[in-house]
């Protein structure tokens, strides 16, 4: 295995482990009685050359919106078979790395509609200020309606406010979740103390009744 590849198969394994912080921070704050599961199947790996003009489009566009991806390098493309509400679809999982042969832990994972270029979420993994000031909720929500802005355009005013959580995670570090809701899915913007942005992840799979819940 590659060195490039190794890392990209390393910085997959990290979004999965169950104690990172926008992870803990979305089970701590889901008020739902059901949680979104995720089956993907890998079909290829691909390059930044294979993707289609939306797709493409959408990944130069969020590295160009969010300062922290600005200058990180394209890890790895995979192609993956994955079930939404709206039926299957192909996704592209995008891996950023600060370096594209190192091994630090700065990288973001960018999920895009394989065919459509749909921007489906966001994931920013480089760690968390020191500060004990947090932003308030009325400044944290417009700043999490900013975030949609950037991302999305004019799309992100069906986007409408629904609910405010905040978890302390990382040394007592602070982060915050904002959720919105639109006519056929809820969408989860996750930010630091301060609001800069660490996640935008869309509610467009399948869920799962909790534990607890099932009869």
């Amino acid at each position: 295995m590659t060195k490039r590849k190794a890392l990209a198969f390393t910085l997959i394994a990290a979004l999965l482990l169950p104690n990172t912080p926008v992870l803990l921070n979305e089970a701590a704050a889901s008020s739902y009685k059901a949680k979104a599961t995720v089956t993907a199947t890998k079909l290829e790996e691909l390059s930044i050359k294979d993707l289609n003009q939306k797709a493409k489009a959408t990944v130069n566009h969020v590295k160009e919106v969010i300062p922290d991806l600005k200058n990180y390098h394209i890890t790895s493309i995979l192609k993956e078979n994955v079930v939404t509400t709206s039926g299957p679809i192909e996704r592209l999982e995008v891996i950023l790395s600060s370096t594209p042969e190192g091994t630090t832990p700065e990288f973001g994972v960018v999920h895009v509609n394989a065919s459509t270029g749909e921007l489906i979420s966001v994931d920013i993994q480089n760690g968390l200020p020191s500060s004990k000031e947090v932003l308030g909720d009325e400044k944290a929500i417009k700043k999490g309606k900013e975030h949609l802005k950037l991302l999305f355009g004019k799309q992100a005013e069906k986007y409408k406010f629904s609910q405010i959580h905040s978890s302390t995670v990382q040394d007592n570090k602070t982060q915050i979740l904002v959720t919105y809701t639109s006519p056929d899915h809820y969408i989860n913007v996750t930010m630091d103390c301060v609001g800069k942005l660490k996640a935008v992840k869309k509610d467009i799979y399948p869920k799962a009744e909790l534990d607890g819940n099932n009869k």
